[in-house]
C-alpha cells in the first residue's frame, strides 16, 4: 500500500491584503484531490515555526472559515521577522526543517512570500538536493512591493496599489476644501521600489491626485524637492506630493536616515520619512505643513482589495497544487499578462533561480526626465490591476455670481 504524500504550506514576510486567498486556493485545491493525497500541514509563524516544527493540520479547517479565508486580510497562519542564515551557517537550521519533513511525510512545499522569501526558499530548496531529499518546491508571489523579478507582478500589489489611490484622492479631496496655502507630504511603501508611488498617478483619474511623485529609482534632492514645490506652490497655492519610502538622496542614503541617525542597521528599518521632511519644509516654508504617512494600513486592509488580485492570488495558489503534483520543482508560479486593454493573463513559471537576484526596480522609461512624476503611459500598466475606481463630482465652473 503506497503512502499518500503530505504537503506542507508556508505564508512568510509581511502580510498582503490578499495572502491568504492564497492560502485558500492551496488548500482548497489539495481537499480537491480527495483521497489521492494525504494531509496539508501549515507551519505557523513563518520561517520561526518552519524550523521549531510549529505546524497547524488544515483539515481542521471548516468549509465555512475555508469560504471566510478567501477574503481575510493579513495572514492567518502568522509570520515572523526570524531569518534563516545563508548557507553554509543556516545548515543547522535546514537540518531542523529536514526533520520535520521527515517526521510528516512531507512530499511538496508550497512556499508564498516576498522578495526576502524567496531567497529563504530557494535556499532550502537548494538544500534538500545537497541532502537528496525528494521533494518538489514550488514558490507563489506575494509583496505589496511587486519587488520580484521576472514577473509582471505580484499579489498584494494590486490591492495596496488599489488602497493607496483611493486613499489618497480622498485626503486630497479634504485638502481642497479649504482656501489655506498648504503642503502635503504622503509617504507610501516601497523599500527598494517605486511600483507603489508611481501607482498614485491614478488617483487624478477619479479625483484628484499628487502634484508631485518621488521614488528610489531616481536620486532624490532636497533641493530640486523645494523648487518643485516653491513652483506648484506659486501656481496653485497648494501642493501634494507622494514619496516613496526607500527615496535615498545624492548621497546614497536614505532619507529617514536622517532623523533615525542611531539606527545601526538602517536598511532593516525603512520608512520614516515624513518627520524628516515636515521637518524640512516647516524650515524653508511660511505655509501649513502636513506630513501623511499611510502605514500598515495600505498593505494589509482589505475593504477597497482588487477584485482581479483576489482572483489571481487565490488561482495561484490552486496552480502551485497543480504543479507540484505535476511533477514540477523550484518553480515560481506567477501572472504572465496578455494584454492590458482588455485585461488578459496566463499562469506560467519560472525557474527560482532566475528571479532571486535580479530585483524588479520600476523601469525608467516611467518617471520623468526631472524625477519628479510619472508619465501617463504608466497607466496601461496599473489601470487594469487597480480595477474600476470610484468616480466623484467636479465643478466645470467656479465663476462666482455676485458678492462684493
Amino acid at each position: 500500500m503506497s503512502i499518500k504524500p503530505n504537503a506542507l504550506y508556508i505564508q512568510s514576510g509581511g502580510p498582503t491584503a490578499v495572502i491568504n486567498s492564497s492560502a485558500y486556493g492551496v488548500i482548497k485545491s489539495w481537499r480537491d484531490k480527495g483521497a489521492s493525497v494525504g494531509n496539508l500541514y501549515a507551519v505557523l509563524n513563518g520561517n520561526y515555526g518552519l524550523v521549531n516544527g510549529l505546524l497547524y493540520d488544515t483539515s481542521n479547517i471548516s468549509k465555512t472559515t475555508l469560504k471566510r479565508l478567501k477574503n481575510t486580510p493579513s495572514m492567518i497562519f502568522g509570520s515572523s521577522r526570524y531569518r534563516i542564515e545563508d548557507s553554509p551557517k543556516g545548515y543547522k537550521q535546514y537540518d531542523e526543517i529536514i526533520k520535520t519533513i521527515k517526521k510528516h511525510n512531507i512530499h511538496h512545499i508550497f512556499y508564498n512570500g516576498g522578495d526576502g522569501s524567496l531567497r529563504a526558499c530557494n535556499e532550502l530548496s537548494l538544500y534538500l538536493k545537497k541532502e537528496n531529499i525528494s521533494c518538489s518546491v514550488i514558490f507563489i508571489p506575494k509583496t505589496v512591493d511587486n519587488d520580484i523579478d521576472g514577473i509582471d507582478h505580484a499579489p498584494g500589489f494590486p490591492s495596496t496599489a488599489r488602497h493607496v489611490n483611493i486613499s489618497i484622492t480622498e485626503l486630497i479631496h479634504d485638502i481642497e476644501t479649504y482656501d489655506t496655502n498648504i503642503i502635503a507630504v504622503i509617504e507610501v511603501m516601497g523599500r527598494k521600489t517605486g511600483w507603489l508611488a508611481a501607482s498614485t498617478i491614478a488617483a487624478k483619474h477619479c479625483g484628484y491626485g499628487p502634484d508631485l511623485i518621488y521614488v528610489p529609482e531616481h536620486k532624490f534632492s532636497i533641493s530640486n524637492f523645494f523648487n518643485d514645490i516653491q513652483r506648484i506652490l506659486k501656481k496653485r497655492g497648494k501642493c501634494i506630493a507622494v514619496v516613496a519610502e526607500g527615496v535615498k538622496d545624492e548621497h546614497n542614503k536614505y532619507l529617514f536616515e536622517y532623523s533615525n541617525k542611531n539606527l545601526l542597521h538602517p536598511e532593516l528599518s525603512m520608512g520614516g520619512i515624513t518627520p524628516y521632511l515636515t521637518d524640512q519644509l516647516k524650515n524653508n516654508f511660511p505655509c501649513k505643513i502636513r506630513g501623511i504617512d499611510l502605514g500598515l494600513m495600505q498593505r494589509c486592509s482589505s475593504h477597497l482589495v482588487s477584485s482581479i488580485d483576489v482572483k489571481e492570488a487565490s488561482d495561484l495558489g490552486e496552480q502551485a497544487v497543480f504543479l507540484a503534483l505535476a511533477g514540477e520543482n523550484r518553480k515560481i508560479v506567477y501572472v504572465k499578462r496578455l494584454s492590458s486593454y482588455p485585461y488578459t493573463a496566463v499562469f506560467d513559471t519560472i525557474p527560482i533561480e532566475n528571479a532571486i537576484n535580479g530585483g524588479h526596480p520600476l523601469p525608467l522609461s516611467y518617471i520623468n526626465d526631472a524625477g519628479n512624476f510619472i508619465k501617463e503611459s504608466f497607466l496601461d500598466y496599473i489601470c487594469p490591476l487597480i480595477g474600476k475606481m470610484p468616480l466623484y463630482a467636479k465643478l466645470n465652473n467656479k465663476k462666482i455670481i455676485g458678492g462684493s
